[in-house]
């Protein structure tokens, strides 16, 4: 093994070890200042969708731009060398399909049905220029953390499974899986990320070159070929995924990675027809609408979609939102779970509170500080109880089922919401009265009543209620901070001032 391709492995290695242990550590409620959005913040594609879909780019995206401009220089170096889903891939391969058959030359040859990704690539952004934003559904590096988030950390000790979690895990063992028959099939056929860092590495500086005249077509290079490049005849610059495999195989040493080598004789762009990304775009711009329309519309208030604190209003939500996952997975109670029907087919695996399975915490603010595109904005404890003179952050409030809480429904004591309520003053309050059970018992009991003045929508009191599944109180959007119109208060008063 020559010591390129060591390096490149050990490089590979070390992202995927990287990426992996982030995740691990923000799923274990691990320091707050480490760099977790790092890989998602250096994405050019969310970085290129979401300034079409919002037209805004958070500033720790600009890092995106530095991977463009590195692409620029190397080629597509970060699907070789970085990307963790193209390493397990890679290693997928290594590990269920036999030698003859990932270093086959019938195999690694390039095929004309690999263009896909580059149509896949131009329903997505015309999508998000449209107002959709969902390059996460197929963006590698969100694909992974869904799929880890989603069939690795519900297995382990304390793990917790999650609602429609079979989605991601079977779309990442799928991808996995399909590399035992074509090494790294989505890296060559479907990933939008690839494809739009093979059109920017078809100026790269440094390139593939075959010498023509020391080559004896012995094809090796084609047969040890990650990318379908076929460096051997029609090199395809967009395809190289910079692995190097050909320079080593070659016995020549016909092939070589250098700076500014001559133009390559193959095809300069994707093996596309104007037809094919016409259609995508065509079917983007038809896509668009419907989807949108499945949701009930962006500006309609629904009850049960409870966002995480700190959420910009629906339409600027759906328009940064790349289901990326870290929100979900940095929340300590399990509260954030993916969205399946919640927010309709726009709002597929955008993260919302799900009370029976958690509740959010009251001074925490980890799910802002994960969010690579502040659709989540970042909270100050602080700022999110309003201990700064300013009113406090909700996502919704509470209201009583009478007729399925004990005290009210069943003459049975029970005081669990009110004990559970973490503001303060409390926005539970409860009333004192005496009632006769039918055997002419008296009893005395203490009826819970919400003070919505004083509601965050925290779901705590929801959660632990102990009527079953159905609680006997529940959590509605109504009165959440992001959407002034889903109220039905005047503006909540001053911390220490009481409504009038």
């Amino acid at each position: 093994m020559s010591w390129g391709r060591r390096l490149r492995i050990l490089y590979q290695a070390i992202f995927l070890l990287l990426f992996l242990w982030l995740l691990d550590r923000l799923a274990h409620g691990d320091l707050h200042d480490l760099p977790y959005a790092a890989f998602h913040h250096a994405d050019p594609l969310s970085m290129i969708a979401l300034s079409f879909a919002a037209g805004v780019i958070p500033g720790a995206m600009i890092w995106g731009l530095v991977l463009i401009g590195l692409t620029l220089i190397f080629g597509r170096f970060f699907c070789g060398w970085i990307c963790p889903l193209g390493t397990l891939q890679q290693l997928s391969s290594w590990m269920l399909s036999p030698r003859s058959r990932r270093e086959s030359l019938t195999v690694n040859r390039y095929r004309r049905w690999y263009a896909t990704k580059y149509g896949i690539l131009v329903f997505l952004l015309v999508l998000a220029l449209a107002g959709s934003l969902q390059a996460g559904l197929l963006d590698p590096l969100s694909v992974l953390a869904r799929g880890i988030g989603a069939a690795v950390w519900p297995v382990l000790p304390g793990g917790r499974s999650l609602p429609g979690g079979w989605l991601a895990a079977g779309l990442l063992f799928g991808i996995l899986l399909a590399s035992r028959w074509i090494p790294r099939l989505f890296c060559r056929a479907f990933c939008p990320l690839g494809a739009l860092l093979g059109f920017f590495a078809r100026f790269s500086l440094f390139r593939i070159h075959r010498e023509a005249a020391a080559c004896t077509d012995c094809q090796l290079c084609t047969v040890a070929c990650q990318g379908a490049d076929e460096p051997l005849g029609e090199h395809r610059v967009g395809e190289c995924v910079v692995c190097l495999n050909c320079t080593v195989s070659c016995p020549e040493h016909a092939i070589t990675y250098g700076l500014l080598p001559p133009a390559p004789p193959a095809p300069d762009r994707p093996d596309l027809s104007r037809r094919w990304l016409l259609g995508s775009a065509i079917a983007a711009l038809v896509v668009g609408p419907v989807v949108e329309a499945t949701g009930g519309g962006r500006s309609a208030a629904r009850p049960d979609l409870i966002r995480p604190p700190g959420a910009l209003p629906e339409p600027e939500f759906l328009e940064r939102c790349v289901k990326c996952s870290l929100c979900q997975q940095a929340c300590p109670t399990g509260a954030i779970q993916p969205a399946i029907f919640q927010a309709g087919v726009e709002g597929f695996w955008t993260p919302v509170i799900v009370p029976r399975r958690g509740w959010c915490e009251y001074t925490c603010t980890r799910c802002g500080e994960v969010c690579p595109t502040q659709a989540i904005t970042r909270l100050t404890p602080a700022r999110k109880t309003g201990t700064d003179g300013q009113p406090p952050v909700s996502i919704g409030t509470a209201f009583i089922d009478r007729g399925r809480c004990l005290p009210w429904g069943m003459d049975t004591p029970c005081i669990v919401c009110e004990e559970m309520c973490p503001t303060d003053p409390k926005a539970i309050w409860l009333e004192p009265v005496t009632v006769r059970r039918s055997n002419a018992t008296p009893v005395r009991l203490q009826r819970p009543h919400v003070d919505p003045s004083r509601c965050i929508g925290c779901a705590i009191c929801e959660n632990r209620c102990p009527v079953g599944s159905a609680a006997a109180i529940r959590i509605s959007s109504t009165g959440e901070t992001r959407d002034p119109l889903n109220n039905m208060l005047l503006p909540r008063p001053t911390q220490g001032e009481r409504p009038q």
